[in-house]
């Protein structure tokens, strides 16, 4: 499995099942990460293409495939996460299996904040 950003640009700190094929991981932002000294020194935003890799790779521990994102059909970034104000963020995802699909929709999240919300196709490799 590709893990790109697992365990270093972010650590799972709890995983709660909801669900059947559905569950909310409790993650931990690495502030100090490299990706932040571009994007950006001053003021670290969480890059979308890294919101959705962490996703991938979640659904990726989750399930034990290998997975790789083809298409994402709805994905709206509606916040920013800074992670010097947001060090943690929960991750909801839920999923369904279509032969070798896996139909996937998440939101990541602080108390009333959305930041992400996601809806696409992950398929396997």
């Amino acid at each position: 499995m590709n893990k790109l950003l697992l365990n270093d640009f972010f650590t799972v700190e709890t995983k709660t099942p909801l669900a059947e094929n559905s569950f909310r991981c409790e993650v931990a932002l690495n502030a100090a990460h490299p990706v932040f000294k571009g994007h950006f020194e001053q003021m670290p935003v969480v890059p979308g293409v890294c919101q959705c890799q962490m996703i991938m790779e979640l659904l990726q521990e989750e399930t034990g495939k290998s997975l790789w994102m083809p298409e994402g059909d709805n994905i709206k970034f509606t916040g920013m996460i800074v992670p010097t104000q947001h060090p943690r963020v929960f991750v909801d995802i839920s999923y369904k299996t279509a032969e070798n699909d896996l139909l996937t929709e998440a939101k990541i999240y602080l108390e009333s904040t959305i930041f992400t919300k996601f809806k696409g196709v992950f398929k396997t490799i």
